[in-house]
């Protein structure tokens, strides 16, 4: 009787295994094939800017923590050296820390000197700019620069005029030094920025053509924590680094609002001489700005909040540009734009 049992058992086993063969025991590579396939963007030879539809498949990073290291470059640069007046011991430490935090993240940092002329008091005076290379899959560059300089305006700290920019370059540093770019990253502190944009006009007249042809874009970081809203400016167009920005930031709900190139001119329709973009507009290479502002209150974008605060709305250049007003004043904007910026800037130099 048993041993009929077992010929039952084994004759049930056999129909089994004969019906569905190895169905039972094979893993689900489904999960992995598409983790595969939505982080695929190999590319040969040089770099190709993702279309929209890739940019929010291709985000492996956590960003909220993004600017509290900004946070700390800002303290420091507005906070502990203050305003940094060009040609002043000031400015030259504040070159110096920069340079020492590049030095830190693992980047050789190189010290670029040059002349400035201030028209205004009738000296000349050595400036320089620093600059650090973060290598990619692509030797063409995307050009990041903050201008680190401020004015000396009745205790102005220099907070969102320009440590803001420095800060958030920084910390985009730090985090970009061991991912995988597709392009090369040169970041450039400029010096003397407020008396002529002397440090950025300077970097772009060593460059001989062919090397300035080699630049895809550069990046431009200015004002970004005082104002009421952050904008980002430039060329557009399909494939452009502005419309690009724009686009991430949808897909991720950052709220951010863009200008062209031409919403910047003067009012007789010249290109704005307004901040370290404007040697490269020149040399004919693309650039964005981002800025944080209020467009709703001027037609020229220079009132950042409502004029009951700071100088009738304007921060930088103020007595009010202070970690301490903007604080006081804005709770927690600081925080959130630095969040902001550093995000899209990391976006930008990794995923463009």
């Amino acid at each position: 009787m048993k041993s009929i049992r077992l010929i039952t058992l084994l004759i049930c086993l056999l129909f089994l295994i004969a019906c569905f063969p190895f169905s039972l025991f094979k893993a689900d590579t489904s999960e992995i094939l598409v983790t595969e396939i939505s982080t695929e963007n190999s590319i040969d030879g040089e770099s190709t800017p993702l279309t929209p539809d890739d940019v929010t498949e291709l985000q492996p990073v956590s960003q909220d923590d993004f600017g509290e290291s900004a946070r700390v470059h800002l303290e420091v640069l507005a906070g502990e050296i203050g305003d940094r007046l060009a040609g002043t011991g000031n400015e030259t430490r504040a070159a110096e820390y920069i340079k020492s935090q590049f030095e830190a993240f693992g980047y050789t940092a190189e010290t670029q000197w040059f002349t400035a002329y201030d028209d205004y008091e009738g000296v000349s005076f050595d400036s320089s700019n620093i600059i650090a290379v973060k290598h990619g899959r692509s030797d063409k560059q995307i050009i990041v620069g903050a201008h680190y300089d401020s004015v000396n305006d009745d205790g102005s700290q220099g907070a969102d005029d320009n440590a803001s920019g420095v800060a958030v370059m920084l910390e985009t540093a730090e985090r970009v030094f061991d991912e995988e770019t597709p392009y090369t990253i040169v970041f450039v502190a400029f010096g003397a920025e407020e008396v002529g944009l002397w440090g950025s006009a300077n970097y772009v007249d060593e460059l001989n053509q062919s090397e300035q042809k080699n630049i895809i874009g550069m990046v431009n970081l200015d004002s970004l924590i005082a104002g009421d809203k952050a904008y980002v400016y430039g060329n557009e167009g399909r494939g452009s680094m502005r419309d690009w920005v724009l686009e991430n930031a949808k897909q991720k709900g950052i709220r951010i609002e863009g200008k062209t190139d031409e919403d910047l001119y003067y009012e007789d329709g010249t290109p704005c001489e307004c901040s370290d973009f404007d040697a490269f507009e020149k040399a004919y290479i693309p650039y964005v700005f981002f800025e944080a502002t209020n467009w709703d209150l001027s037609s020229d974008g220079m009132v950042q909040v409502n004029p009951q605060y700071g100088v009738n709305g304007e921060i930088r250049h103020t007595e009010f540009d202070t970690i301490e007003y903007i604080d006081e004043t804005f709770p927690g904007r600081i925080e959130d734009h630095l969040n902001t910026f550093v995000t899209l800037l990391f976006d930008l130099v990794t995923l463009y």
